[in-house]
């Protein structure tokens, strides 16, 4: 293991939006409320209540979007809200979009070296790491990239326009992770300049307990720094290994523990999340959260094969709420159904 470097990632992307970065709207105009870019390029827009997030992807001209450019698609939504955008929130994606086109150019230089199979883990240095969503609310990314690497993920094309834009191999998802060995350090700064709100910590570009981190511990010490500045944590994980912090948790006035399940059927789980905990390791966890006082909720997402009645009847004791999702990425999944014979 070489020396935790520091990213390159955020003075790319910072030169590409510099524009919008530096701009002193208008009182009654969209105004920036944060910026990221470890998932894709995220930008987080609000005007009068209103939070708008506009996401970069890779440009895929066979998926939908709200627009395009030479190297992305853009995708845009009210973060709090299913209502489609009005004429000022359209307006704002479209200049965003023409801001991003004629700024692309400089990211064209960037050489990646040809691809590699093997594993990576860079001990990386950061300079941010709790971002804002909006009211109240934040989330925060321990690592970057994930061991467990579940092959339908669908944030993996957005975790390699990242790697890209750092001139990093392309490798297979769930073969890399950044472990962000200053994040405590930089989370114990943050929350001094912002108001306590709950931070949300979820596997969507990473799980917090990952393998990693019975290693690092990054999610456990910023756990503790958002205990004592009075911020309220919201952890999503695939893995048992949060038994290890129930203790901690249980100190939160309030803490939101999830475990994603999404089977009953531990065969079917092996076949789509072969690097994730067995499903019974997961009820597991989760009874002894609840059973330490903790807040749970299952996600059960994507909704696999499964004995409804069975999942119901398992996960019904241990938990006081239930998300349901559906596959996001079929075409991407398509194999690992097939392979199953469940087409």
């Amino acid at each position: 293991m070489s020396a935790a470097v520091s990213r390159t990632l955020e003075p790319v992307v910072a030169e590409l939006l510099r524009p919008l970065l530096e701009a002193a709207p208008r009182p009654d105009a969209w105004k920036l409320v944060e910026w990221d870019c470890e998932q894709g390029i995220c930008v987080s827009l609000e005007r009068r209540g209103a939070v708008l997030l506009v996401e970069l992807e890779p440009r895929d001209d066979a998926r939908p979007c709200s627009a395009r450019t030479a190297r992305f698609n853009v995708c845009a939504r009210y973060r709090f809200s299913n209502e489609p955008l009005d004429a000022a929130a359209r307006s704002a994606v479209s200049a965003l979009t023409a801001l991003v086109a004629a700024r692309e150019v400089a990211l064209s230089g960037l050489e990646r070296p040809p691809p590699e199979a093997r594993a990576e883990v860079r001990e990386v240095r950061v300079d941010r790491v709790l971002m804002r969503e909006g009211r109240g609310q934040y989330y925060l990314n321990a690592y970057a990239g994930c061991m467990i690497g579940c092959p339908y993920c669908y944030v993996a094309k957005r975790g390699d326009l990242s790697r890209a834009l750092q001139g990093l191999a392309p490798r297979p998802w769930g073969r890399w992770v950044d472990v962000k060995v200053n994040a405590a350090e930089v989370l114990a700064r943050e929350v001094q300049a912002l108001p306590p709100g709950q931070v949300r910590m979820s596997p969507i570009l990473t799980d917090p307990y990952q393998p990693l981190e019975r290693r690092y511990r990054v999610t456990r010490a910023c756990l503790e720094v958002l205990l004592k500045a009075g911020f309220e944590p919201m952890l999503l994980t695939r893995s048992r290994l949060i038994e290890d912090d129930v203790e901690l948790l249980a100190r939160f006035p309030t803490a939101l523990v999830g475990i994603s399940i999404p089977t009953d059927d531990d065969a079917v789980r092996a076949r789509f999340e072969p690097g994730a905990d067995a499903i019974d390791e997961r009820l597991a966890a989760l009874e002894r959260c609840s059973k330490a006082g903790v807040f749970t909720f299952a996600v059960v997402q994507p909704t696999l094969p499964m004995n409804p009645a069975r999942l119901v009847e398992r996960l019904s004791p241990w938990v006081k709420a239930v998300r349901i999702d559906r596959m996001h990425e079929l075409e991407q999944a398509r194999p690992l159904y097939e392979a199953a014979g469940c087409v």
